[in-house]
């Protein structure tokens, strides 16, 4: 159990991304293009890249 926290202690901002942004961004592009579940992964894959710069750089305000 300890591991688990603190695993979620340093990669927070990576999960909040690929699991936040990363719905916000394939939602979009989902409207945008509708052409089904690669572009969705792609978004996922943005808010992954999102997350992992986030964590790099000390972005804590994408929380």
């Amino acid at each position: 159990m300890e591991w688990l926290s603190q695993h979620l202690e340093q990669w927070a901002l990576v999960w909040f991304g690929l699991l936040f942004w990363g719905s916000i961004f394939g939602a979009t592009l989902l409207y945008f293009f509708e052409a089904g579940l690669l572009i969705s992964l792609i978004g996922y894959g943005l808010g992954l890249l999102f997350g992992l710069l986030a964590k790099n750089k000390g972005w804590t305000w994408i929380t």
